[in-house]
């Protein structure tokens, strides 16, 4: 295991931890660089989860994370770890102690977090995988704006031992490629044993549309048309109520919200430590640790109506087609506050009901700004939805070449 400095690759690369590291010479990933979110244990290593404060005060792991393990027994090269936003409680993907990911397919622009760093060593091209956590979205987003496949899997089907948590309830290990084949192989290795279904039905809820910026919605009815031909049946997402797309944002806000503060109370008001955090981020953990019980409550009420949605609306042979994002990646340092509640509104759909999702980037948009929509299946069917997605992928290439 050696180290090194990626010196040429700004908030990306951390400075610590393994590079250029492989403890099998064969395997199903053999050779596949791996870039490593730096929330995830390795021995013998520190993580600063994206604060200097973490970092200082951090001890060298005693194990590495199951997830790395099993990678690293397929053949994988460890290329680094990887920046985050801190403590991974963003959407943005820009860090005022390390810097900000620069998106290496849209210059002067963000690459989304808070698994900023998997998401641009990929799309840069100096990692073949690129793995990440994503709690409310951040896996997914740095997907849509960086033009990678990127999968959210179930809540609590991949082992979560050596990492640093951020919301437990809504916590999951996820990974981000270029294509939809190597996605998969990653799945292979990280998912438990499940059953691979036929998805032969889309589900499709013509109100997440209106959550978009206008002029992507006419782009992404043209996916959704493109899409169609691919499943057997089309069926629309029976939704009682517009109001409950207007409670999703605040209700995972709030139960992501208390889980932290929860989780993190203790370190956060450490005296000896006072970690300094980006102002935004530092609202947000004030935030966190105000909420009461009584609101935590009131969305968990939410939560089990979404849940209940989900059950009646999706089964073992049916996919949701949804937006993942209401935009394209925003410029590097714009103010995206507002934007974040829009992004969540959409990525708490999968959040709250605990199910898989996947972005497809696969739009050709006239700007050429990466961007493309995710296919979701309820929860303990991340198979039978990377198999749909490698199919579907497959037949988009052919129908370009075509």
């Amino acid at each position: 295991m050696s180290t090194k400095t990626h010196n040429n690759f700004t908030g990306i690369f951390c400075d610590h931890g393994p590079n250029a590291w492989q403890t099998q010479t064969h395997g199903t990933l053999v050779n596949k660089r791996l870039a490593v979110k730096d929330v995830f244990a390795v021995k013998g290593e520190r993580n600063s989860a994206g604060n200097p404060s973490w970092f200082k005060a951090a001890k060298p792991a005693q194990q590495t994370a199951s997830a790395v393990n099993k990678l690293m027994n397929e053949g994988c090269s460890f290329t680094g770890f990887t920046h985050t936003d801190e403590l991974a409680y963003s959407l943005e993907g820009n860090n005022i102690h390390y810097g900000a990911a620069q998106n290496p397919k849209l210059k002067g622009h963000a690459s989304g977090g808070s698994s900023m760093g998997s998401a641009a060593a990929v799309a840069a091209n100096l990692a073949d995988i690129g793995l990440g956590t994503d709690t409310g979205g951040s896996i997914r987003i740095p997907a849509s704006y960086c033009g990678l496949f990127g999968i959210r899997p179930s809540h609590n089907v991949i082992e979560k031992d050596g990492l640093i948590p951020l919301a437990p309830p809504f916590d999951t290990i996820g990974w981000l490629t270029q294509n939809a084949e190597l996605l998969s192989d990653v799945g292979n290795v990280l998912l438990p044993n499940q059953a691979i279904n036929n998805v032969d039905t889309l589900v499709i809820c013509e109100p997440l549309f209106e959550l978009v910026d206008p002029v992507l919605q006419a782009p992404l009815k043209q996916l959704l048309e493109k899409t169609k031909p691919y499943f057997k049946h089309h069926k629309e997402f029976e939704l009682p109520n517009s109001s409950l797309l207007n409670e999703l944002a605040d209700s995972f806000r709030i139960l992501q919200g208390r889980a932290i503060a929860k989780t993190h109370k203790d370190w956060l008001q450490l005296p000896e430590l006072l970690p300094q955090f980006a102002p935004a981020i530092a609202a947000r953990f004030n935030m966190a640790l105000a909420l009461t019980a009584q609101e935590e409550q009131e969305a968990l009420n939410v939560q089990t109506q979404w849940q209940t949605l989900i059950a009646k609306n999706l089964n073992t042979n049916s996919c949701l087609f949804l937006p993942t994002t209401p935009t394209t990646a925003p410029k590097l340092g714009a103010d995206t506050s507002a934007l974040r509640m829009q992004i969540i509104t959409l990525s708490a759909i999968a959040g709250l009901s605990r199910s898989a999702q996947v972005h497809l980037p696969l739009a050709n948009l006239e700007n050429g700004h990466p961007y493309g929509f995710s296919l979701m299946m309820s929860h303990g069917n991340d198979k039978s939805l990377l198999a749909c997605v490698q199919q579907l992928a497959a037949h988009f290439k052919q129908d370009t070449l075509a």
